[in-house]
Parts: C-alpha cells; structure tokens; sequence
C-alpha cells in the first residue's frame, strides 16, 4: 500500500494544484468584481457606499491608494510653521490625519513624465453615455471621457482636475457635474437634468495630472512663493521687514502669535526698531522661476490650462419635461446637508436643490429681511463683494466712512430707520492685501468669541483663497480654530445664524496657477465643507454657482453670480416656504 501510494502521490498532488490554480483564479475574478462594483455604482448613484463612515469629497471621486501615516501625520508641518504650544485634542488629530487622506491626489506612476506623454485636451474626447434614450427632468446623464496624451494615445492613469457643466444658453440654465476618476485614464462626469429643453455638455481640462504633480511640489517646498511684510515706526524711525508662516530662522524673528486665537505668524526682526513698533500688513510679493523647464510646459494657457474638451458625437440631449411633480423643498435653515449638484440655474435664477430661494430683486424686499438685523461679514474679497452689492443696491443702507480703502476695510454700513447694521472685516492674516493697520486686521475666531449673538444677528463668513499657497494642515487648523468659536457662539446664543460661503473658480493664466489654482482652491473647498459638516451652519455654495454659470471665471464674479449668491444668503436669513 505504501508503495501504491507513493506510485499515485504525483497524480494526487497534480490534481491538488489545479484545483488549487481553479480555485485562485475564482477568487481572483470575485475580487476584481467586487473592487469594481463600487466604481460602476458611483457613476449612476453616487459614491456614497466606497464611503462607510464620511461622504467621498464633492464633484471628484478617486480610489485613494492606502497608504501608512502615522497618527501625528498632520500636526508634524504644523510644528513647522510655529504651533509648538498648540495643543491638539485626539479628535483633532484624528480628523486632520482624515482631511489629509481624504485629499490625497493620485500621482502619475513616473515622476519624470515627459510633455509629450502627459494629457492633451485637444486630443482627448468625451462621449454621452446612452445618448439616443429619452430623457426626463430628474433623469442622470452620464459622460464617458477617455484621456489622451500629445502622441494620441490613451493615458493609463489618471489624476487630470476636470470641471463640467451642463448648460442651456437660450434659456440662461446650467449646472454643475460630478466627476469620476478611475484612475486608468477614464472619466466619468454626472450630471442631474433639472430642466426641460436642448441640455449641452461642456467638459475643460483644468490641469493634467503632471501639472498637479508640480503644484504638490511647490505647495510642499515653497509655502514662501507669497510673501508678506510689516512696517515698523517709532518717531522718525522707519523699517521694513518680511512676515510669514513656516518663516526660515535665518535672522532674529518677532513672533507676533495672537493670544486669543493661538494663530502662529512671524515677522524678522528690525534692526533699529522693536518688535512692538509693528504698525500695519501688506502683501510683498509673489516669488518667480518657481518651476523646471518641463513643468512649464504642463502650465501653457492655451494648451493644458482650463482647455475645452471635445465632443465624441453629440454634445447634447433633448430634455422632455418630468410627468412627476418634484419634491417640496421647504425652508432654507442652517444644518442642512449640502447636496450634490447643490442646485442649478434657470433664467439667470439660481434653484437650490434643498430648499426655496427667494429672488430679493428690489431695495424694499432687501430692507424688509434685514430690518433689526445685524450682519458680519468676515473674510476676503469675494465676500466682501457681498457688503459692496448690499450698499450699493439698497439706498437706505448707507456706508459710514471709517477712513479706510475700499480694498482693505473695515466697513461699516448702517440704516438707521430700520435698525440694520452690517460690517465686514478682513479675515486675519495670511491674507494679500494693500497696507492694513494690524488692529483692522482680527482673526476670525476673535472676533466671534465677541459677538453676543441672538436671532437678530446674522454672521456670514469665508476663509480659503488665501492659504492657497500654504500647507493644507495650516488651514485645517484655521478651520479647526473657527469652528471651535462658532461653537461656542451657538451655544450660548443657539438662535444666531451662521452662513459660510464656499471657494469659487477663477480665471486661470499660468502665472495665477502657481499661486491660485481652481484646484488649490478645490482642495481647501473639500476640507472647508467636511469641517463645517453636521453642524448649525447654512452655505452658499459658491463653487457650484460659479462652475454652473456662463460667465467666464472670475476670482471676483460679476454681478449677476453675486446677485444670486445674496439671495441664498437671504433666503437662510428670512427663510420662507415658497420661492
């Protein structure tokens, strides 16, 4: 028998390995199945379930490659850039390890890629998915974008920034897409069909992934590419230094961190004067030849920067109107999740997808919503737009002349017959701005640790263009540091309102990439709208209603996009059941 079974032990062990091989061929196939599946679903029904626990980051999908960090991650640049006697709770750490994951890019699998293998817009091309169905209002569109490369060959990997839109322009309708990354050179964008008609697609590169791989680069090793300066006064005596985060201890520094806010920022010492004779802000100036011979080609204005993308086929389909009646929306109230698209434009009219804006279209209309109100306005000058849209629209509401320029503030604005006050202050520094006294310059968080609160006071608020050029973990803290205030705010006066106003797209030439690109700017949006997530704040979704619009991009949009930005703000500040 022994020998029987040594005579048969091959057969038997050859047997063995076939099933074996059938058996891991099986599981191989399940496993891919089921790493796709994920993938398939979020192009039709969202993304939501590759997310267990938080939502995926809005407008851009990816399979984020896991990676090792350790749990101290985040607050190690931190140190860096003067938080040493930050002290950070384990929640926090947790969540700015999270947001750091949560906006990891995909990188090109060669750091060395070269122009003519990096991805080319012109020949590129997207199709519609199923174009010759028949659609209805509520229905998704779906579009299938293969990128290419300058030789016009498909690009294997992925990580291209793209933004698309829908759009109607006879009938002044659009809306914002959703985008897909399958990291394999394969796009897809969603889109929601939220009115009837001729529905055009219209899909732009914003920059190749090689491109992205600089602006990685720059933001890791030249957060001083902006740099700002003090003026130092005391009698006849005037000095001019240089001020920054993460400022090189290459001369003595004067460590101006606020107390209150715990905000870190530095200056280098004067020679003459002390650190106590700081007497204003300023912006200084924008560091050059910040990139290699090759990574100029990756930012070429005509060429890979915010270029159109062709259609493969048709570029539209014909909507015909929904035989359901929509849902009722209800009131705009703080606390409400943001959806995906947040809402869409009809007739020059922004339509929100969660609750009933109202059009303010007359002075009367603005007066009566804001009477007995107090409004603050904190931020940059995209919000700042709002004060100027206010008290140049509304004739009651009269600017107080303070002294200061236009560009800096403070503002005040008042109508004394109807007990309606706003202002606005610059957020604090870092910010790019003409010289600023720094007692006009508060931190946000100060600021509101000194508002009383209540239901007639109304804050409105955006921080984000502005640490652009910074390290991510720099504005999760500023992030971390308001949210902690606004906290505090409503609980001691839960019926104050709070609105945050999103980033929004600008033009783009290749000098304002490398300090202010969409997708800088898209990075921080992701992070502003996760750190503000569940709690009693309303938005106005600035990103959307500037991707959505026909007017070119603008960092400062055009009256029209403003106009309707203060209406959603207005809406949450008098909300009502009907638009």
């Amino acid at each position: 028998m022994n020998q029987q079974t040594r005579k048969d032990s091959p057969h038997s062990w050859s047997a063995v390995r076939i099933l074996f091989s059938v058996l891991l061929v099986t599981a191989l196939l399940l496993m891919m199945l089921t790493l796709k599946l994920p993938r398939i679903k979020g192009f039709t029904s969202g993304t939501k379930a590759n997310w267990k626990r938080y939502p995926p980051p809005k407008h851009y999908s990816m399979k984020v490659q896991p990676q090792q960090h350790k749990t101290s991650f985040w607050t190690d640049r931190l140190l860096q850039c003067g938080y040493q006697n930050h002290s950070f709770t384990p929640e926090e750490r947790s969540e700015g390890t999270f947001l750091m994951k949560m906006i990891q890019w995909p990188s090109p699998p060669d750091p060395a890629v070269t122009f003519l293998k990096s991805s080319n817009p012109a020949r590129a091309r997207f199709a519609i998915l199923n174009s010759t169905k028949t659609f209805y209002v509520g229905d998704q569109l779906q579009v299938m974008l293969q990128m290419n490369d300058f030789e016009g060959r498909p690009k294997k990997y992925g990580g291209d920034y793209l933004q698309g839109r829908i759009h109607s322009p006879d009938l002044k309708a659009g809306s914002a897409g959703t985008v897909i990354d399958n990291q394999n050179g394969i796009y897809y964008i969603n889109f929601h069909l939220s009115w009837p008609g001729k529905v055009e697609v219209s899909i732009s590169l914003v920059h190749p992934s090689e491109g992205i791989q600089a602006l990685e680069r720059l933001r890791k090793e030249r957060p001083d590419r902006v740099y700002f300066k003090s003026t130092f006064k005391s009698g006849a005596t005037t000095e001019t230094t240089v001020c920054n985060y993460c400022l090189p201890q290459t001369k003595p520094l004067c460590n101006f961190t606020d107390p209150g806010a715990g905000e870190p920022w530095f200056c280098y010492k004067p020679k003459r004067l002390p650190c106590s004779a700081q007497v204003n802000h300023a912006m200084g100036g924008y560091e050059q030849k910040l990139l290699t011979t090759e990574e100029k080609r990756f930012f070429q204005s005509e060429v890979n920067i915010k270029k159109p993308i062709l259609p493969n086929g048709a570029s539209y389909v014909i909507v015909k109107p929904s035989p359901q009646t929509g849902p009722s929306l209800g009131k705009c109230v703080p606390g409400k999740p943001l959806l995906s698209p947040s809402g869409f434009y009809y007739q020059d009219q922004w339509v929100s997808t969660s609750c009933n804006i109202q059009s303010f279209n007359t002075p009367a209309n603005i007066t009566n919503c804001l009477r007995g109100k107090k409004v603050h306005i904190f931020g940059d000058s995209t919000i700042r737009q709002w004060f100027e849209y206010l008290t140049a629209f509304v004739p009651g509401l009269r600017k107080f002349d303070l002294g200061n320029s236009q560009k800096t503030g403070p503002h005040l604005a008042l109508d004394i017959d109807n007990k309606i006050k706003v202002d606005y202050y610059a957020h604090g520094k870092p910010i790019r701005i003409a010289p600023i006294a720094s007692q006009d310059l508060p931190f946000v968080a100060n600021k509101l640790d000194g508002i009383k609160g209540g239901k007639d006071t109304v804050i409105a608020l955006t921080i984000w263009c502005h640490f652009n050029t910074f390290p991510v973990e720099v504005y999760i803290r500023r992030l971390q540091n308001i949210r902690r205030s606004i906290l505090r705010l409503l609980d001691r006066s839960p019926d104050t309102l709070v609105i945050i106003k999103t980033a929004n797209v600008q033009a783009l030439p290749r000098d304002v990439s490398l300090y202010n690109s969409d997708w800088y700017s898209y990075q921080l949006d992701l992070v502003m709208r996760k750190m503000f997530e569940g709690i009693k704040v309303a938005f106005v979704d600035a990103w959307e209603m500037t991707i959505a619009h026909y007017l070119p991009h603008n960092l400062h949009p055009l009256r029209i996009i403003i106009k309707n930005e203060v209406d959603v703000f207005l809406s949450h500040v008098c909300p009502s059941e009907r638009s």
